[in-house]
Parts: C-alpha cells; structure tokens; sequence
C-alpha cells in the first residue's frame, strides 16, 4: 500500500503513430534513462490513440512459480540472460542484462496492452532494461493495430524505404553503408528495429522507432515502403523476387513474434499476407561491396 501512494508520472510517446505511455516513479529522469525517446515525446493533444501501457515500480514483483510455463529460456539474448513465462491471465518477462547484475521482470496482460515492470532506478543498466521492456510490449501489442516491429537495417530515398533483413551477422547495416556512400540521396531511417505499419488508407509506411542497435539513429518520420529485401551473403551477388508463401517465409523470421500465441501470431500473419500484396518482397545473395547495392536498387526501381 505504501508503494502505491508515491508519486508518479505519466510520459507518452508517439512510435509509428501508435501512443504508448509509461508511468514512471517521479524519482526518474525519463530523459536521462530514455534518451533515445526523446524525439518521439508527444503529448494526448497529438491524435495517437495509446495502445499499450507500462507501469515502473521500485518494488519487486513476486509470481507464483507454479502456476507458470516457461515459453523461452535463453542465454545471450536481449543481454545476459531472457526468460518468458505464461499463466492463464498473463505473460512474464525477466531480464538479466549482465552476468551477476540484478533480476528484472515484467509481467503483462495476454495482449501486452498493460503491464508493470519491476526497475531499480540506480542501476547502471536501468536505461537499458526499460527501453527492452518496451520494446517488447510495443512490439507485440502493435500487432492487433496493423502494425509490426521488424529486425532489419531501412534506408529511405525520395520519400520511399528500402528495407533489408537478414540474420544477426548477416551485413544489414553494412548493405545500408553501401547504399548510403554510393546511391545519391540516401538517408538511413533506422538500423535495428524499424516499424512497417498497413494505414487506413490501404498503403504501407516504415516508420522510424526508439531501437536502433548500436547505431544511434533515432528518428520520428515514416516514409513510404517500396521494397523488403532478404539478405544471404555469397560469393556473387544475385537478386531473386519472392512471391506468395515464399516472401511470406522470408519476412517470418524477422518478425518480433510469438509463435505459442495463437492469436497474436495468426494477426501478424495475416497483416503480412496484405503487406505483400502490396509491398514487392526480394532476397539478394551478395558480397559486401558497391555492386551489391547497385544491383539491389536496380532491380527495386526498374519495375
């Protein structure tokens, strides 16, 4: 009761049109732990209808170990170590960002609308674990708003994005690099995580997000999806179209997705199905070099 009385306070953040509101302790400098959100602060008066909320709290969160399913242990991703629990009524996150460092958890609703998450403020990590706990709540909430966060590397060029994907390692940000020195009048959008989102109107946007990777690239602009290239490094370059199920199966694995989550999953799968409809879906077998990236642009804009 006594933690319920501290003040607090409400941030809000417009990612890919989309409000998402934190509720902070009033102790936390949210432009200190979230610096890279700070182009994306609005306020209730900017038209983004806030589908998901996350309360911080200072005090730990217990669960019920019992009444859990563990649906995702691993070491080495999202930090140190990730784990992801399911009950009837809800999904938990935990978070151990460094060998040794503090457990952290987050607990939400089946939909990810709402949650709360446990952040000790001091922590030389706290940055870090907050801005994760959002990432994962948007991303999987902003799938019941036609909107999905992808893990690709997005380059924008006369008002249009050329979005890359590939595995971690595979040369995203490189193939950007190329496209930035060598095809005039590109800009990159987004380096990690960027969000393709179907708009009412029936067309497509990448919009720019808050997760960059190591590259501190953080903008609030959306610009027109043209192409979503699969990389695979090769000894040659060579660029394939992808059609149907087989550019279905190429955006897959870079969807930020649950897959034991029937209808979660079933809704992002289906708001692909439309997206490559009207987005045209590419795999490039490449080298990391000039050609690569020529060829690439050529065979986006030549249709």
């Amino acid at each position: 009761m006594i933690a319920s009385l501290k003040k607090e306070k409400s941030v809000l953040f417009g990612i890919a049109g989309h409000g998402v509101e934190v509720v902070l302790p009033d102790t936390f400098d949210w432009v200190r732990l979230l610096p890279a959100f700070q182009p994306f602060r609005c306020d209730s008066s900017m038209g983004n209808e806030t589908i998901c909320s996350i309360r911080i709290t200072e005090t730990p969160i217990d669960i019920e170990q019992d009444a859990t399913t563990v649906r995702y242990d691993v070491y080495g991703l999202l930090g140190h170590w990730f784990c992801l629990m399911e009950t009837d009524q809800n999904y938990i996150v935990e978070i151990q960002y460094v060998e040794n460092g503090s457990h952290y958890r987050m607990i939400t609703d089946k939909t990810f609308s709402t949650g709360t998450a446990y952040i000790d403020g001091k922590d030389a990590n706290a940055d870090v674990i907050l801005s994760l706990f959002l990432m994962i709540i948007f991303g999987q909430s902003a799938v019941l708003h036609q909107t999905i966060l992808i893990h690709a590397s997005v380059v924008e060029k006369d008002g249009q994005g050329y979005v890359f994907l590939g595995k971690s390692g595979m040369g995203k940000s490189t193939h950007s690099q190329l496209w930035l020195r060598h095809i005039e009048g590109t800009e990159l959008l987004n380096d990690d995580n960027p969000a393709i989102r179907l708009e009412k109107d029936g067309s497509v946007n990448i919009y720019g997000t808050p997760w960059s990777g190591k590259t501190p690239c953080y903008k609030n602009r959306k610009v027109r999806l043209k192409a979503l290239v699969r990389l695979e490094q090769a000894s040659a370059n060579r660029f394939i179209w992808k059609e149907g199920v087989d550019a279905l199966i190429t955006l897959l694995p870079s969807c930020l997705s649950m897959r034991w989550n029937t209808f979660l999953y079933t809704e992002m799968c289906n708001l692909l199905e439309t997206v490559i409809g009207k987005v045209k879906v590419g795999y490039l077998e490449c080298l990391p070099d000039k050609e690569a990236a020529l060829l690439c642009n050529y065979e986006i804009n030549i249709l």
